[in-house]
């Protein structure tokens, strides 16, 4: 059996996996191992200034099968100091350059730098010729479509391209610097620089040849991990810590602190209970720890943990936020409120899932349209929108689920939306009433949030408010058409001065308010919002969709041209598919898969 876990070890989170079918296998998968490391790092902040890094993390699914392979990986990282090889980083680094106004396309010359975060030291440079932060004297040749370029960093295939060593990762603050020259305006430095946080690393244990004596072995004679017979009484200690406590593999008896069987590498009979302590001498629990667990790979959302680095939290995607999973209430809590009648507060569950930032813009509906056009999507609006970093408008519920699609499929993942149960034609024309059983909940592509998502993301972590941030607004927080008569608005009356410039719409600029707390801008106000369900009496429970038809699609957060009401968390607007007008938007939502 291989056994996958993760571990923190000198700051790094790594992957690692070991061979645990037999006490041989087991042997020889501690023994010499060989660390493999591939890293995934992730900028911190906003990933949308020039550039995206990705990356994944592997997690375990066999019941108490990570804790149990925790205690081995422990033992392989004593014997990490001795690994025969490494294999030299590589960071797969995607970023965006445009001249002017205009997305670059062609062959351009790119020079990196690792840096630190004054930028006055280099740890690490394309072809080391880069010295406290300048910049490097030979270039990279990337070819840049529409503005996208993509390189592995440390991949020496390419020209003028040197390996990034280990060490480069030991600091704490890693950035990396751009250079580009499009061979008309000379070499550029691209700012700001980008952080570059070590997510994971990936740890292979190699194998002995056969034949290899094993009772000769000990790295350290007083403390460190021996091998051979160990045990006074004469009965084999295979692995030994210090001189007191035992490690036993591939014996069935109760008089170590930790037991294994060599077949199924299980924790059972220790204490006569099932339990396991690591530190603690009568466990009471399946795992009773005594102090802080350090590394490991856990199953399910991770709900209820605590303390947990930064560095070894996977990123969301760009320009996206994780709203965790967990219950919240539902509806209209604030009992002054009595003219919302179809919000009576119920019980919701929700998993895990990805939020966009903002309000899709002008700028994102186009650069997806004119790709979705060449692709099947003949029937998309251009947008409308006062511009391009103002939210589009004049969109329906009908084309922000084909824009959704077009989104997902241009970047590579599987759409969500389709026209029948099987969930083979993908939804690209027509107005469509597309039924719950035709949407694939489990794809990673994106998606309009269901209602419960959108409420739960405008809460922002608070509870029976009636605004993303407390219980009054005013026009230094939303874009919204102020009326002092409302008690909860401060006002002041009248279009807010910022979007009121010019014609219809409206909006201000994504990011103009303070975002809420977990971190969105304009859950109140400025547009409209779409989301996916039919309107009907709301259900709670776990995962909810929404009714599975009806006359109405649901709309959320009120718009600029609407009273501090229709901005109120648990308001309810719904409307006909179809419609589009200068108040209505969206932003789109992800599940929280791979």
């Amino acid at each position: 059996m291989i056994c996958t876990v993760m571990v923190k070890f000198g700051g790094v989170e790594w992957t690692t996996l070991v061979d645990v079918a037999g006490t041989t296998r087991i042997l020889k998968s501690l023994l010499l191992p060989v660390l493999m490391k591939t890293i995934h790092p992730s900028p911190a902040g906003e990933l949308s200034t020039h550039g995206a890094v990705t990356g994944s993390r592997r997690r375990s699914s066999r019941g108490h099968a990570p804790w149990r392979c925790w205690i081995i990986a422990l033992l392989v990282m004593f014997f990490a100091t001795s690994a025969p090889a490494q294999v030299p980083q590589l960071i797969n680094y995607q970023g965006r350059v445009a001249v002017g106004t205009t997305n670059f396309n062609g062959t351009g010359q790119f020079k990196f730098a690792l840096v630190n975060a004054a930028g006055t030291t280099s740890y690490w440079s394309n072809n080391g010729s880069s010295v406290a932060g300048s910049q490097p004297t030979a270039a990279v040749s990337l070819t840049v479509t529409k503005g996208l370029y993509s390189v592995l960093l440390g991949d020496t295939s390419l020209a003028n391209m040197t390996a990034i060593p280990n060490s480069v990762f030991a600091n704490a603050d890693v950035r990396l610097r751009v250079w580009f020259n499009d061979g008309t305006n000379g070499s550029q430095l691209l700012s700001p620089d980008q952080r570059i946080a070590a997510v994971g690393y990936a740890l292979m244990a190699a194998r002995l040849q056969p034949g290899t004596d094993l009772s000769v072995l000990t790295l350290d004679a007083t403390s460190g991990i021996h091998v051979g017979s160990m045990d006074a009484g004469g009965a084999p200690k295979l692995i030994k810590f210090g001189d007191s406590d035992y490690v036993s593999i591939g014996e069935d008896t109760n008089d170590d602190q930790m037991e294994l069987t060599a077949t199924t590498f299980v924790f059972d009979s220790l204490y006569g209970s099932g339990n396991v302590g690591i530190g603690v001498a009568s466990p009471t629990q399946k795992l009773d720890v005594a102090g802080t667990v350090k590394a490991t790979a856990f199953s399910g959302d991770g709900s209820g943990l605590t303390n947990i680095p930064s560095s070894a939290v996977l990123p969301p995607p760009p320009g996206m936020v994780l709203i965790p999973a967990g219950t919240f209430t539902m509806g209209n809590s604030v009992a002054a409120d009595t003219d919302i009648t179809d919000a009576t507060p119920v019980s919701t569950t929700l998993s895990a899932f990805y939020m966009d930032v903002n309000e899709v813009t002008l700028s994102q509906w186009q650069a997806v349209y004119y790709w979705a056009m060449d692709h099947g999507y003949t029937d998309l609006p251009e947008g409308s929108g006062k511009g391009p970093n103002h939210p589009v408008t004049m969109v329906s519920w009908y084309d922000c689920l084909k824009w959704c699609n077009a989104r997902s499929e241009q970047a590579g993942k599987t759409p969500v939306y389709y026209t029948n149960d099987a969930q083979t034609t993908i939804y690209k024309t027509g107005s469509v009433n597309v039924t719950n059983a035709q949407v694939k909940w489990t794809a990673n592509g994106y998606r309009l949030p269901t209602e419960a998502e959108w409420e739960k993301a405008a809460r922002g972590g608070l509870h029976a408010q009636r605004f993303p941030w407390g219980d009054t607004i005013s026009q230094n927080l939303a874009n919204y058409f102020g009326n002092t008569s409302y008690s909860y608005d401060l006002g002041p009356n009248g279009w807010h001065p910022l979007g009121y410039v010019g014609v219809h719409p409206f909006t201000t600029k994504l990011g103009t308010f303070a975002p809420n707390g977990y971190g969105l801008f304009d859950m109140a106000g400025n547009v409209w919002e779409w989301c996916w369900d039919w309107y009907g009496a709301l259900a709670g429970g776990s995962d909810p969709k929404g009714p599975s038809s009806g006359l109405y699609r649901l709309s959320r957060g009120g718009s600029y041209g609407d009273s501090a009401d229709k901005s109120r968390v648990a308001l309810r607007e719904n409307h006909i598919a179809p419609l589009s007008g200068v108040y209505f938007g969206f932003r789109v939502a992800r599940s929280s898969v791979p």
